[in-house]
């Protein structure tokens, strides 16, 4: 029996229950659909309906980096005061108007147009990283594949050098480190700062270079684009955002449809024999095995919740991977099934903070996977090495994946 005082058994506190927090998950949602998790110090929300609504809810708000200083350890608060400007400028950590204000701005180089134009870009990418492995009968689909093409994708399409994408890579993974890893960590705090001062200074620099010399990459559309209302440290904070926000959740989202189908043979046979699912595929995964878990708000106000109050200035974290298998939305939601008619889950999040980048993910993964299954269509488990995973409070997905074909 789960302790809902202490949170003993809860699957944060231990930390092997990450592989499968989903029994712990459930519980809660039937049980206790609002909990305080007393070690952290932050309320989890776990129904579905609740989650939904909690995005568009005016007494929670996404401003929310104060709450990641106040959170790391205190030795290293001074570093992540002098970097949280840049940070606190991201679009996902503002409330309208000023979300509103640079959501459009940022939709001058990144909507459904510039996006559809990739679809060439990015088979051309995919097709390079398989001609690598194509002899070789081998592969790791997460570190040859996944987490390369959306990094070199992003690279190219900001305007970043080729050859400064291992840089673009480190400094992403840094950044994922710290905003997902719970509790914040001294060495997190340390990495993300150095990587922040960095990233300013190379993105500043091509800025003025597109200004110097316009280009149509995104930093030359947004180096040039006419009484935008924006400054130019929050084009800088939201070029890094958009560039870091693009890495490991694609990657997971990669590693985790090719994992399912390969765990689910049923499935992937039916996918084999009706290629059009691919689609749904993708948005079963994302409801089954979200890659990105956990989304958190700050409470603006004291409010009362199923019962429980939850007080201004609390952490508040949308349980996306629960929501997602909240029966009440989704029939027998432990049953992965790639024929389920797509419903609303919440890995994209929802309403005006809905991901930015979700269009571009879903084309990245749709091109990515259906050309790996063309191009390697007996894939399977590589059984003679081990799989490793990239599972912390808010992501789930393969870090490595090898595969034999």
């Amino acid at each position: 029996m789960i302790d809902e005082r202490e949170g003993a058994g809860f699957f944060l506190n231990v930390p092997e229950k990450l592989d499968d927090p989903f029994p712990d998950l459930a519980y809660f949602r039937e049980n206790k659909p609002v909990f305080y998790y007393e070690p952290l110090e932050q309320w989890f929300v776990f129904e579905y309906e609740a989650v939904s609504g909690m995005f568009s809810d005016p007494r929670l708000s996404a401003d929310r980096m104060k709450g990641f200083v106040d959170a790391a350890p205190e030795e290293v608060r001074g570093e992540l005061r002098k970097a949280a400007p840049y940070l606190e400028k991201f679009v996902l950590f503002l409330d309208d108007p000023d979300h509103k204000r640079i959501r459009r701005f940022l939709h001058q180089g990144f909507n459904a147009g510039v996006i559809r134009n990739l679809r060439a870009q990015i088979q051309e990418i995919a097709d390079e990283l398989l001609d690598r492995v194509q002899d070789q009968g081998h592969m790791d689909v997460s570190e040859d594949y996944g987490f390369l093409l959306p990094a070199y994708v992003l690279s190219d399409f900001m305007g970043f050098l080729k050859e400064d994408r291992a840089r673009v890579l480190q400094w992403s993974l840094d950044f994922i480190s710290f905003f997902n890893v719970v509790p914040i960590t001294i060495e997190t705090s340390h990495d993300m700062a150095r990587s922040v001062t960095e990233m300013v200074e190379y993105t500043k620099r091509l800025l003025a270079e597109r200004r110097e010399e316009p280009k149509k990459d995104f930093l030359g559309v947004l180096a040039t684009a006419q009484d935008a209302g924006v400054t130019e440290d929050e084009i800088v904070s939201n070029a890094m955002l958009l560039l870091l926000a693009g890495h490991v959740a694609p990657r997971n989202l990669v590693g985790n449809v090719v994992y399912l189908l390969l765990t689910h043979p049923d499935q992937f046979d039916r996918l084999r024999a009706e290629p059009e699912l691919l689609r749904n595929a993708i948005e079963e995964t994302l409801r089954y095995e979200p890659p990105v878990t956990l989304i958190p708000r700050i409470a603006l106000e004291d409010f009362e919740l199923d019962g429980e109050t939850i007080s201004a200035g609390q952490i508040v974290q949308f349980s996306i991977a629960s929501a997602n298998r909240d029966a009440a939305r989704f029939p027998d939601p432990n049953r992965f099934d790639i024929t389920r008619q797509p419903g609303r889950t919440m890995s994209f999040g929802h309403g005006v903070h809905g991901c930015l980048g979700a269009l571009l993910a879903m084309e990245e993964a749709s091109i990515t996977l259906e050309t790996l299954f063309r191009r390697m269509p007996d894939l399977k488990l590589d059984e003679s090495r081990e799989i490793e995973w990239y599972r912390n409070a808010a992501n789930r997905g393969p870090s490595k994946l090898p595969i034999v074909f």
